[in-house]
């Protein structure tokens, strides 16, 4: 049977090529909201030959899909998603290009600004509009609460309720106080170069404020 690899390419599918005999992918998932088309749609590629990947149904019902999954599909939901394919594999490299500059912007305004701020991952092996930027002294969810005009976030978007810091962070050697203090920006397609200004004296003033605050309290 030997393993199988299955690719979470969701958050990636917009932003860069993806090909799966390179990738040598048996499995392949991907979601149609996470590059600009609608929600409730996804698609699943699965290995036909060299292994051949056979799955076990999980719905069953009238045999849809050669018995993979029964159900009728929402033609207007797959109309859409396919043509946010389209329009991504067409402006998928400027597009890539653009949100990464704003990224670059965010993450050196954020850092010209402010003391003990480290950017997590690798900087040039990473999504172009991921952030993730940890702010040392301060507690993650009271820095969300100072900025709600900003739509961020302390882990992945499944997790936001979690009141848990992120695994994936402290995986990383991240301590459980930095884990705590490090907030997710994420930047799309539709974003400005003058939102990204806003955002950075947003959070510059809310980081000073609260470890002002915090040195106020402490002593």
């Amino acid at each position: 049977h030997g393993l199988l690899l299955h690719i979470d390419a969701a958050q990636s599918c917009a932003t860069m090529p993806i090909d799966v005999r390179s990738m040598g992918a048996h499995l392949l998932s991907l979601s149609a909201h996470k590059m600009y088309g609608p929600m409730g749609i996804g698609a699943l590629y699965i290995r036909r030959r060299d292994p051949r990947v056979r799955l076990q149904a999980q719905m069953h019902g009238g045999g849809h899909e050669k018995g993979r999954r029964s159900g009728t599909l929402p033609a207007p939901l797959v109309v859409g998603f396919g043509a946010a394919c389209e329009l991504a594999s067409q402006i998928m490299e400027t597009d890539r290009s653009r949100i990464a500059t704003l990224r670059d912007r965010l993450v050196g305004g954020l850092s010209a600004q402010l003391d003990a701020v480290v950017y997590n991952g690798h900087p040039e092996k990473r999504l172009a509009g991921n952030a993730s930027l940890t702010f040392r002294g301060v507690n993650g969810a009271a820095l969300i609460r100072a900025l709600p005009a900003l739509a961020v976030s302390r882990g992945s978007a499944c997790t936001t309720e979690e009141p848990e810091p992120s695994h994936v962070l402290q995986a990383i050697g991240l301590s459980r106080e930095d884990a705590e203090a490090t907030l997710r920006f994420g930047l799309g397609r539709f974003t400005t170069a003058d939102e990204i200004e806003t955002a950075i004296a947003m959070v510059a003033d809310a980081v000073q404020t609260l470890r002002s605050e915090m040195l106020q309290t402490a002593a």
